[in-house]
């Protein structure tokens, strides 16, 4: 019984590491240039709305995080990197 509880847990490691891996390659693949339209924020990422296509920004960086990403927000995302470009509104 001890055996399968191992076997378990191992299982749902590799799980769990399969699954961050696949959402940060499907980060980097991310290529997005434009005006933010939305913001959805959630406890632990963000959802943001550019060009009426949606992005998880769980695996996406910017220079600069102390600034909050708002509606109206320029962004410049280039596939193959974990950084973006943030340009507040004035």
């Amino acid at each position: 019984m001890k055996k399968y509880l191992l076997y378990s847990i191992l299982l749902v490691f590799c799980c769990y590491w399969s699954l961050s891996f696949y959402y940060l390659y499907k980060a980097l693949n991310f290529e997005f240039k434009g005006v933010v339209q939305n913001v959805v924020r959630s406890s632990y990422h963000k959802t943001i709305t550019v060009n009426n296509n949606n992005f998880d920004l769980e695996w996406v960086r910017w220079y600069d995080d102390l600034y909050e990403i708002e509606v109206g927000d320029t962004v410049v995302k280039h596939r193959g990197t974990q950084w973006m470009s943030l340009i507040k509104q004035k």
